[in-house]
């Protein structure tokens, strides 16, 4: 008896406040999407992108359910009541803020490139939610004190969901690549011309050609003399984009252009940081028009746009403080003036962020003359810009093979697959992208640009860059290690990482390498950059077997070492071996070798002592040239384990080794770069951005990144006729 008197007070309770907390869990997931929604542009996080995904999936579908409940509602009382009590009118008026829900902040339109694509889907929608809120509004508000302000809202709320789907619509690949064509030129028609030809020769002329080469001018590229460095950079980095977003879209770009664009970043004056920097602030551009309402917002709509969504707001906040409201419950009405408010508030915020942002920048610079709006524009930049934040994501395959997820769910295969699934994204590190890794990629690649240039007169370009490794290695003496480089691409990132990995821990503290500290550094981030991108971003790179070969080698490698380690175990005793673990693991200083496997260097984190061990393990693999890992294991497995051992030992008798793995790995970033596909990278800004991208750009600017371009056509422009 009271379960049940329980239960019915409880269904009673819930019926009184599902209205109430569905709507304030819709306004709770608009405030997490606009001040949430633009951070993954720049920050490459897990978490983040988890964020950003919950709540922009459940954003929409929470209004749409929530604006669902009200209008079932409404016609139950309709029905059955035939009339509207003032609680069912303010809530009523509740459905116009459902439908400015529905609209989205301006920070994020779509989640992934695959949202564009769904456009008409959006359209769709539109039509049925609008169509649902003027249903709510004749049936409910239709001459009451609340219709005159629940216009005002709808027409706000429409606006901004019609801005959504247009948006959505401008994003969608084909209208990009529509946008981005110039209309067909057709040209002299042949026909006339060949009877105005066979015409003179049959009256007896001689009749020859006048033929040109045609070059497309490039557009200007000249900035304001009077301009800051900074806003130099970023007038340039506009005026680039304008011209190399059709690379995005996969097509041809000018020749004249591209001619410009090489000329400016292969002069001497410019440094690594600006390159850089350029690329940064261009996919900034190409992540606003892909994934927010920028372009939208940065027209002459945009005056019309900010005029409504914030004079009828605070219009609505007037005229309902003014109303008569002693009929209305309390609750009800602290909600609805929460509503107003933060709606107020967030498209204040979307202002000042529009404002703060590179596109506003530009504008401002663009023009000759400063007015009043441009000095309104820098009293108003509140906010810092969202670029790329310089970060480099790590994974190494060595140190996620001493994970012991798999084996605890050993017993449940379909378990240990989704344990591994999820484990892997917790051993991915972050680097920072520093000045002098910058210097290093610009340098090499300006190098390569140089060679590159004399190479591609003989024979294709992709050629010439995968042939490039086998250069590098036969400039340094090593034609030994060029097996290592002439197998698949994705077989090549795996042997070179784990090799990289065991020099890298084996040359750890030593004083032989002072001299390449800054290759044997970045041997290493580029190393774990690339394989984490072979495992979790695989698309950006060429089509093959790598991540079969991956999950081979990572078996064969957690085989090796539970092979040792039982080994090692019986060797020292299981209880000595649980008292040093349990030491180990309270233990806060550093972490130092003390069983002869390992550098001479303390370390940092457990972690990092494991894996010096387990590569200080590998480094003592027995390999032979004439019984190649290869060849024993056969068809069986992809692993590429031993074959990466057998590379290592062989880089330990090459002098100045680390100048030549460094040399190899940016061959292999800058191949990886050229044979990655414009729309990938269109993808991967969604995620915060990938190095590669901006390598991929860079190498555009530098006109080797691109399909093959003709730098003139010969045309005949007229017939001469003696």
């Amino acid at each position: 008896m009271k379960f049940s008197l329980l239960l019915q007070n409880t269904r009673e309770l819930w019926k009184e406040w599902e209205l109430r907390l569905l709507i304030l869990l819709s306004l709770f997931l608009q405030l997490t999407l606009a001040t949430k929604g633009n951070k993954r542009k720049s920050i490459s996080s897990t978490w983040i992108q988890f964020v950003v995904w919950t709540m922009y999936l459940s954003a929409e579908s929470v209004a749409t359910v929530t604006l669902g409940v009200l209008s079932n509602r409404l016609a139950n009382i309709k029905e059955t009541k035939g009339t509207f009590d003032p609680q069912s009118k303010i809530t009523a008026f509740w459905a116009s803020f459902l439908l400015l829900h529905l609209g989205g902040p301006d920070t994020i339109t779509a989640f992934a490139l695959a949202d564009n694509e769904l456009w008409l889907r959006q359209l769709a929608r539109l039509c049925v939610q609008v169509g649902l809120a003027c249903y709510i509004y004749y049936m409910a508000l239709s001459g009451s004190t609340l219709s005159l302000i629940a216009k005002g809202m709808i027409l706000v709320g429409f606006i901004k969901y019609a801005e959504k789907t247009l948006c959505l619509y401008w994003a969608s690949k084909d209208h990009l690549q529509d946008s981005m064509r110039s209309l067909p030129n057709f040209g002299p028609i042949y026909p006339r011309k060949m009877e105005q030809y066979v015409l003179k020769k049959e009256e007896g002329y001689q009749v020859r050609f006048d033929e040109v080469r045609e070059f497309s001018a490039p557009e200007g590229l000249s900035v304001n003399g009077q301009a800051s460095d900074d806003d130099r950079t970023l007038v340039k980095a506009y005026k680039l984009f304008k011209m190399f977003k059709l690379v995005f879209m996969g097509l041809i770009l000018n020749s004249g252009d591209l001619v410009a664009s090489n000329r400016i970043f292969m002069d001497l004056g410019m440094d690594s940081v600006t390159a850089f920097t350029i690329t940064e602030i261009e996919l900034g551009f190409m992540y606003d028009v892909l994934f927010t309402k920028a372009q939208l917002l940065n027209c002459a709509w945009s005056i019309i746009r900010w005029g409504t969504s914030l004079s009828v707001p605070c219009a609505v906040l007037v005229l309902f403080s003014l109303q008569d409201k002693k009929d209305y419950p309390k609750v009800d009405i602290c909600i609805t003036f929460l509503l107003v408010s933060v709606t107020i508030l967030l498209e204040v915020y979307s202002l000042l962020l529009a404002l703060s942002s590179d596109w506003a920048n530009c504008w401002r610079l663009e023009k000759s003359k400063r007015s009043t709006i441009s000095s309104a524009i820098i009293f108003l930049r509140f906010f810092p810009i969202k670029r790329w934040r310089n970060s480099v994501a790590q994974f190494s395959l060595l140190r996620f093979s001493t994970s012991k997820g798999n084996r605890i769910f050993r017993k449940c295969p379909w378990l240990a697959r989704l344990v591994k699934k999820l484990e892997k994204y917790f051993y991915v590190g972050q680097k920072e992208f520093g000045n002098n890794v910058k210097d290093w990629i610009f340098s090499l690649m300006r190098e390569k640009v140089r060679d590159l240039e004399q190479a591609r007169r003989s024979k294709s370009l992709l050629d010439s860059i995968k042939l490039g490794a086998s250069e590098v290695l036969k400039k340094s003496n090593c034609i030994d290690l060029i097996w290592s480089v002439d197998v698949e691409f994705d077989q090549s990132i795996l042997i070179w990482h784990i090799a990289t990995e065991l020099c890298y821990y084996k040359d750890r503290g030593s004083d032989k390498i002072s001299e390449d500290i800054l290759s044997f550094k970045m041997s290493k981030l580029v190393s774990r950059y690339m394989l984490y991108l072979l495992v979790f971003h695989p698309s950006l790179l060429p089509t093959g077997m790598g991540v079969f070969q991956y999950e081979d080698t990572l078996v064969d490698a957690q085989k090796y070492l539970e092979d040792k380690q039982a080994v090692l175990s019986k060797k020292e005793g299981r209880i000595l071996l649980v008292i040093k673990r349990a030491k180990r693991l309270f233990k806060k200083e550093a972490h130092p070798h003390t069983d002869g496997y390992g550098c001479n260097k303390e370390h940092k984190s457990r972690e990092s002592l494991d894996l010096c061990k387990v590569c200080h393990l590998l480094l003592k693999v027995s390999t032979h040239r004439d019984l190649p890992a290869w060849k024993m294991r056969g068809e069986k497995s992809m692993s590429v384990l031993f074959d990466a051992c057998y590379l290592a030992s062989q880089l330990t008798e090459v002098p100045r080794k680390w100048d030549v793995i460094g040399n190899v790995w940016a061959i292999i970033l800058m191949s990886a770069a050229y044979q990655s596909k414009g729309y990938e990278h269109c993808e991967s800004l969604s995620r915060g951005g990938e190095l590669l991208s901006h390598v991929w750009l860079l190498m555009a600017h530098f006109g080797i990144a691109l399909p093959e371009q003709t730098p003139g056509a010969i045309r005949i422009t007229q017939l001469i006729v003696n």
